[in-house]
């Protein structure tokens, strides 16, 4: 007799042999005990968990010769047919061999005849989401409003696909991965009824490479009873695949925390297996985080990273070690990663390298709120008029002369050579620098001491735009090189900028810098001033001009370009 794979030899009988499914079963059972079973049920979830073996199990429910029932004898010629897949009344269809529109039509037109022999004539269509938009829309009305004795049942990895129109008929039932606990412990009883003595650790290892699928975990059982025998022990897990092992990928973790990218690379398993190795990264960095937000008991904890009795401490202190927020960067980085190795197979080495060596550099992995402290703590120092730390490699300035009334320096167009974030140096009998002005109060003569001792418009916009530079150089020249004072007196000031640019506009719009803006020239003069800044960029002489306006208006006239 042909061998025949353990996940074929073990797929359960009944709905009680069904592990990890128990809502499901509850509710296929349920419909047979209430007499509420529908026409149509759409079973979802990933591979191997589960959903054409429940989608039989309920065809032999309804079709035993004893039920329905929801506990079918398997005795019967149904069952027993049911069970060999060679039933006539129950027709299997592979939705991918049969997408066409041709192939709906017949099977509406096969619906028709009521069952040969069976109760019900059931369809079940695997990987129903393969059907195109034409077969979808042939089956909308038989599937609405099917004869009695017809039942579909259908299945399918990717729901999403499915039109709503087909899901809205049926009643969804959602197959969950199944836990790492509930898969070794199927696997033990197989491996006991198979005469198997496995080593400690097998089981879950096996449970935690099947990733909630237990057809997976059935495969891999077979593939390591075929490359080792009867004896299987954990370290002959690791000959199976190259994906990693639980202390392959511990070990990355570890030297990725330390920052040493030489042993990160050298500690990655061969070529080849990269998504393998990227998802048990993964599921690894989601268990520390777990543990490190809710504890070491978490019953979200997988089985597999808890490790043992102790594994959730572990777990627990390396996530403390790490930084909760640290590895929600990880992850995010690694997730990433795996969408620009599906995008790029053929790079997808590189990409696992370069993103781990990436994420050895602790600084890329900064959180942004920190950056933000960091920028926060130096404009309040630059506001403040506190001189900058010093910079290594620049040389300093010479003094220059102080500037007298009689005197006052031109304005100068040149823009700054330093950076923005670096005060203008100040002259060598500069007063020291003093705390803004609150321009609300008319008595500002003595709060600060005026920089400029005339009313000459010049000076006024000189002084004004060296006491600016103080807080913020961009800001200063800026308005050096794209404005000029036009209105000065009576307690304001009004300054015109005509070419600004894109970028430029919206530093002046800026609130904060329209404040500052007005506060320095308050400091400067000594009194409270209400600056006004316009900005004249885009002011035209035709439609915007008052009188031309005016004109138009009063001899019902058009403004043309």
């Amino acid at each position: 007799m042909a061998y025949l794979v353990l996940a074929r030899k073990y797929r359960p009988r009944s709905f009680s042999e069904v592990a990890g499914q128990e809502v499901v079963t509850r509710v296929l059972a349920g419909a047979i005990q209430e007499d509420r079973i529908g026409h149509a049920y759409l079973f979802t979830g990933p591979r191997g968990t589960g959903k054409t073996t429940s989608a039989r199990l309920f065809a032999k429910a309804l079709n035993c010769d004893q039920g329905p029932t929801p506990e079918p004898c398997g005795t019967c010629d149904r069952c027993e047919s049911i069970d060999a897949g060679n039933e006539v009344d129950v027709i299997e269809i592979d939705a991918a061999s049969n997408t066409g529109v041709d192939n709906v039509r017949e099977l509406r037109e096969q619906a028709g005849y009521v069952p040969m022999r069976a109760r019900f004539k059931i369809y079940i269509i695997d990987e129903v989401h393969m059907l195109s938009k034409s077969a979808f829309n042939a089956l909308l009305k038989t599937l609405e409003e099917p004869p009695p004795h017809v039942k579909f049942l259908f299945a399918t990895t990717d729901p999403h696909k499915v039109l709503d129109t087909i899901v809205s008929r049926c009643q969804v039932l959602k197959l969950s991965p199944l836990p790492e606990a509930t898969i070794a412990a199927r696997l033990d009883v197989v491996f006991e009824r198979e005469g198997v003595e496995a080593g400690e650790g097998v089981s879950a290892e096996l449970a935690r490479r099947a990733r909630g699928g237990m057809r997976d975990a059935l495969s891999m059982a077979d593939q390591l009873l075929a490359l080792v025998g009867m004896r299987p022990s954990l370290a002959d897990c690791e000959r199976l695949a190259s994906e990693g092992s639980s202390a392959t990928v511990e070990a990355v973790v570890e030297h990725v925390a330390a920052g040493r990218g030489g042993d990160v690379l050298s500690t990655l398993p061969p070529e080849g297996d990269e998504a393998q190795f990227l998802s048990a990264l993964l599921d690894h960095l989601r268990g520390v985080l777990i543990a490190c937000l809710c504890g070491p008991d978490a019953p979200m904890l997988p089985a597999s990273a808890a490790g043992g009795p102790d594994g959730g401490k572990a777990l627990a202190e390396r996530g403390a070690r790490i930084g909760a927020r640290r590895l929600e960067l990880w992850l995010q980085e690694l997730l990433f990663a795996r969408e620009r190795m599906r995008l790029l197979p053929a790079h997808a080495r590189l990409i696992l390298e370069v993103t781990l060596l990436e994420l050895c550099q602790e600084e890329s992995t900064l959180p942004l709120a920190d950056f933000g402290q960091r920028l926060e703590a130096l404009e309040s120092r630059l506001a403040g008029g506190a001189p900058p730390l010093p910079r290594a490699a620049a040389p300093q300035p010479a003094p220059a002369p102080a500037p007298t009334a009689a005197a006052a320096p031109a304005p100068s167009s040149a823009p700054a050579a330093d950076s923005e974030l670096e005060p203008r140096p100040r002259p060598a009998s500069a007063p020291a620098p003093r705390p803004p002005v609150d321009t609300s109060s008319s008595d500002v003569q003595g709060l600060a001491r005026p920089r400029v001792t005339t009313n000459s418009t010049a000076d006024a916009w000189s002084g004004f735009l060296d006491e600016l530079a103080i807080g913020s150089r961009g800001l200063s020249e800026l308005l050096r090189k794209r404005g000029n004072l036009v209105g000065f007196g009576d307690g304001a000031a009004r300054v015109k900028l005509t070419g600004l640019t894109d970028d430029e506009r919206p530093m002046i719009s800026d609130k904060r810098n329209r404040r500052a803006c007005e506060k320095a020239f308050s400091t400067a003069l000594g009194r409270a001033i209400e600056l006004v800044l316009e900005d004249a960029t885009d002011a035209r002489h035709g439609k915007e001009d008052p009188f031309t306006r005016e004109v138009a208006d009063l001899f019902e006239g058009r403004i043309e370009e």
